[in-house]
């Protein structure tokens, strides 16, 4: 059985959902695997502009597969450290997936689960259902790889508290300190992220929005002199490309600008 489905939702709105139900929607090695394809299929395909990631079931992501958990103690230092680099490289690729990224978070997102939708652009979640936690430290491990993506979302004292003590929180909770964007009832959480992005995309350039997501990331590693010359060199191209022409020119026209087709 496939560890990913797919679906489109709108002609240019991807949605995957992870399908181990069972296990809770746990990462596995094949799970990860799939889902590296699936950015390589996305990258692939200048039609998709936006990717949906949800959960099968109950949960969202439990974090890491026990099955597999349990092997780790067989591994050797070398293998222990491919394998977490394979995870990390996966989270890096959707954090820095040049696609509006949304999590739909259905139920429990823990440990890299939790990890998984902090590394999206928005995430949404179940107002009844949803439940968020980096609970490593409550068995023994360092919820080491998420803590890079965690802290350049949320404050620092609110990302050092939810690491440090492992505890697990509400919807509400992970609204009021900046972690997820909104929450739905359970019946509105599809239609209310369908309908998010469907405004996003139509009133957006998407190519302004993908130049803006990767000098936003970019600033965020550059002291402010470096910051501010990329800024600039960024404004300066962005001024030629054809999607600034097309805005500049509906505005000064005073005709709406249709950006969805």
């Amino acid at each position: 059985m496939a560890t990913i489905l797919k679906q489109l939702i709108f002609h240019d709105v991807l949605q995957i959902t992870l399908n181990r139900p069972e296990k809770r929607n746990a990462l596995s090695p094949e799970l990860v695997e799939e889902f590296h394809a699936e950015l390589d299929d996305i990258q692939n395909n200048p039609q998709i502009k936006a990717l949906i990631i949800t959960g099968a079931g109950k949960a969202f992501c439990a974090g890491a597969d026990l099955a597999y958990l349990k092997k780790l103690s067989q591994f050797s230092p070398e293998e222990n450290l491919q394998d977490s680099r394979r995870l990390a490289e996966l989270f890096q690729r959707l954090y820095q997936l040049p696609r509006l990224t949304i999590a739909m978070v259905n139920g429990p997102a823990l440990a890299g689960g939790c990890g998984l939708a902090t590394c999206c652009d928005y995430i949404f979640a179940d107002q009844e259902n949803a439940r968020f936690g980096f609970t490593e430290v409550r068995i023994g491990f360092v919820p080491a790889i998420v803590m890079n993506f965690l802290q350049r979302k949320i404050a620092p004292n609110h990302a050092y508290e939810l690491v440090l003590s492992g505890k697990i929180i509400s919807a509400a909770q992970a609204q009021s300190i900046g972690l997820i964007n909104q929450s739905f009832p359970s019946e509105e959480l599809s239609s209310g992220t369908y309908q998010f992005l469907d405004k996003l995309l139509s009133q957006n350039s998407f190519s302004a929005m993908m130049q803006t997501k990767r000098l936003y990331q970019q600033l965020r590693e550059t002291t402010l002199a470096e910051g501010v010359e990329l800024a600039s060199r960024t404004n300066a191209v962005s001024r030629q490309t054809a999607d600034c022409q097309k805005g500049l020119q509906a505005f000064l026209n005073k005709e709406k600008i249709v950006w969805r087709t």
